[in-house]
């Protein structure tokens, strides 16, 4: 039960160290994402985004609005005729007219007054929300183009970026190949050299140990032979 509390304990341990770990490095990776978009000037091209999403919405109310114009101004459009129409009917049978038709004539003639006004006001409306949406529409474009304009310079910086890495990384291996040709093989030869005398000299001591101990095993033979021969 001990071993089983502490190995639970452990991996609670374990896990908290695991999850603070990983929010540490969830934090430094933004922070450094967030200075190396500093550095590069991503943060100019975040902006223009911005701008442009913003750009959009704009457009996008001005668009509802110029809508919204266009239906007003073609109801004004269409009581204007209608009053009209009323207008030209009555004066048809001008010859036959009663007492209510004068009184109708005078009010007919007032709306269409009212509604000439009012589809002069449409139209200047719609003509300011037209306005209105091709000047957001151009702003648009421009912010647009400045994001695309942007975008490339940022680009060609990476590209740069790249390239004088590339330059670097070469140099630097040009470098060390230079530095292994330099240095670094007679340094080798040098210790093979050494190794392989060395090597020879203990060959040499073992051969001469191996024939001084033939010689003397032989004049040891030779010894014991003229000592039998001296016997007999």
């Amino acid at each position: 039960e001990r071993l089983r509390e502490l190995s639970t304990n452990s991996a609670i341990a374990m896990r908290k160290r695991m999850d603070e770990f990983t929010a540490s490095a969830m934090v430094a990776f933004s922070r450094l994402g967030g200075q190396l978009n500093h550095v590069t000037g991503y943060n100019e091209i975040d902006d223009l985004k911005r701008r442009v999403r913003e750009q959009e919405a704009r457009i996008e109310e001005t668009r509802k609005a110029a809508r919204e114009a266009k239906a007003a101004y073609d109801d004004a459009v269409t009581r204007r005729a209608q009053s009209q129409k009323d207008v030209n009917d009555l004066l048809q049978r001008k010859s036959s007219w009663k007492d209510d038709d004068v009184a109708r004539f005078t009010t007919l003639v007032r709306a269409d007054h009212l509604h000439e006004q009012e589809e002069m006001r449409a139209k200047e409306n719609l003509d300011r929300a037209d306005m209105a949406v091709e000047r957001e529409f151009s702003i648009l474009m421009r912010a647009i183009l400045d994001r695309y304009h942007e975008e490339q310079v940022w680009s060609d910086k990476i590209r740069s970026a790249s390239t004088y890495g590339s330059l670097a990384a070469l140099g630097l291996n040009l470098f060390v190949f230079i530095t292994a040709i330099i240095i670094v093989e007679p340094w080798k030869r040098r210790r093979l050299a050494q190794t392989f005398e060395k090597k020879v000299e203990e060959m040499g001591m073992q051969t001469r140990a191996m024939f001084v101990s033939g010689m003397k095993e032989l004049e040891d033979h030779l010894e014991e032979q003229e000592k039998r021969l001296v016997k007999v």
